[in-house]
């Protein structure tokens, strides 16, 4: 049978479907990836209490099925009003409703989605539903994508009602009355197919999700291609339909901006590109002693501590490189919040602020996401706002230099994330040796761990997460004594 998810899979790519289909080993799935799935599982069963009292149709299997449809039958005939996981079959399509709810006399259809409004995508994947559970009979009234409130704060006991919010999308399927069976029709021939159908890449292999099959699909395309280069979006894709998937092969006359143009030509003469002058005017700007400065956080959908929405960002650790004179030795200051299910924050502000003294320049790398976080915990706490500002009108951002290809070396790549610089400029210091390397890694990580459910060595992963945030201040240090050297 087809299923939903398999159907918008199809949708995407008929080549993905068949893949997932006669060659899942294929499949590769990141941590990442994995975190958004278990999110969407954890919102989903959180907004069963919107309507509390349901039975679960799939109860006691590990995924919905035939049983769990014969069981759905069922407890509609015995006048059960909510059913979560409701499962129908039709048209050989099985899908399993969120929450069904009987409202005056008709059955309305609820599909719990974490994010925190509807997407284009959202409408054909409730048409699905609503085609199977009509065909097998139901009067279906109103059909809802049910989605996390942004604008909700919590304050105290998790408030349900507030936390969602329910769109009505009714209207907007009728759009898809004839598009559904004829996609289900045309999908199951893509599943029956002897060999895998000849499909080329292109945008939708992203569009409008990342697919598990890319690095499957994407093998033949180089680790470092026209991809790569720097804000290319659509071009690229000018580009591979003309053969050219290297950069050092991009034509002379192809239109591309100034940075893009010195990437490509660097990337074929292999010289490195310095601005003096730049680097003279960032350096100037500062004012010893620096503070090299890195944030941590993790982002619940659903919010965890009072004065928090969705998806807001809970700074849980820091690290801070304290440079009091040119080529002078650093202090290193830390912080790692206990995870204990405490509010971690009032002790970030209070250590943070001891810590970055009243004067000098701190030093971040991408400065609108440590101003963001400061901005916010001034918001949560008032009390520390003003001492916050003032800390953010201290802030200099380091990736100026490097964004603005004031220096640029060929093994930057296009990029200048401070895990593409550091390599290129000191090849000595990078993350390869370390467990964590990566924000999302540590994030995802640590998250686990202030849940409860870390699998691991608490101990050792405190003791990993501060080697990597130590790392990144530390590459801080060593790019900046690169720039005054130029």
């Amino acid at each position: 049978m087809l299923s939903k998810s398999k159907i918008m899979r199809g949708k995407q790519c008929h080549k993905s479907l068949w893949l997932y289909k006669h060659q899942p080993e294929l499949r590769e799935i990141s941590v990442g990836q994995e975190a958004i799935f278990q999110a969407g599982t954890d919102v989903g069963l959180l907004a069963q209490d919107l309507f509390p009292g349901g039975v679960d149709a799939t109860a006691g299997y590990d995924f919905p099925n035939r049983q769990c449809a014969a069981k759905t039958l069922a407890l509609i005939a015995e006048g059960v009003e909510v059913i979560y996981e409701a499962t129908f079959i039709f048209d050989e399509v099985l899908v399993a409703i969120d929450i069904l709810a009987k409202e005056d006399g008709l059955w309305n259809i609820y599909e719990v989605k974490s994010t925190t409004k509807v997407k284009p995508p959202h409408l054909p994947d409730a048409a699905v539903q609503c085609y199977v559970a009509m065909g097998c009979g139901l009067d279906i009234g109103e059909v809802f994508i049910v989605h996390l409130n942004r604008s909700y704060v919590r304050n105290g006991e998790l408030n349900i009602q507030a936390l969602f919010t329910k769109s009505n999308i009714s209207e907007d399927l009728m759009d898809y009355d004839n598009e559904i069976p004829d996609l289900i029709e045309e999908l199951k021939a893509v599943q029956l197919l002897e060999q895998v159908p000849e499909v080329n890449i292109g945008p939708h292999c992203s569009n409008p999700y990342g697919c598990d099959f890319m690095n499957h699909c994407w093998k033949h395309v180089p680790d470092y291609s026209v991809f790569n280069i720097t804000r290319i979006g659509s071009k690229a894709w000018d580009l591979y339909e003309d053969g050219v998937l290297e950069i050092g092969d991009v034509p002379d006359d192809f239109p591309l901006s100034n940075n893009q143009r010195h990437q490509v030509d660097i990337e074929k003469t292999g010289e490195e590109l310095i601005n003096p002058e730049r680097i003279k005017n960032f350096l100037g700007g500062l004012s010893y002693p620096l503070y090299y400065l890195d944030f941590e956080t993790f982002m619940p959908a659903v919010p965890l501590l009072d004065h928090t929405r969705p998806y807001d960002q809970i700074g849980f650790q820091y690290s801070l490189h304290i440079q009091h004179e040119p080529d002078g030795a650093c202090e290193h200051h830390e912080f790692l919040a206990e995870a204990n299910g405490t509010d971690p924050r009032l002790k970030f502000i209070e250590q943070l602020l001891k810590d970055c003294g009243k004067e000098g320049s701190i030093i971040v790398y991408n400065q609108g996401f440590e101003v963001a976080r400061m901005n916010e915990l001034g918001r949560a706490f008032p009390q520390y706002q003003v001492a916050l500002e003032k800390l953010t009108q201290r802030i200099a951002d380091l990736m100026k230099p490097f964004q603005q290809f004031a220096f640029y070396k060929k093994e930057m790549r296009g990029s200048y994330s401070i895990k593409s610089v550091l390599p290129a400029i000191a090849p000595e210091l990078s993350y390869k040796d370390l467990v964590i390397a990566d924000g999302g890694t540590a994030s995802t990580a640590f998250y686990s761990l202030f849940q409860g459910n870390y699998k691991g060595d608490p101990g050792q992963l405190r003791n990993d997460l501060l080697k990597y945030c130590e790392r990144d201040t530390w590459a801080m240090v060593v790019l900046m004594e690169k720039l005054r050297g130029i």
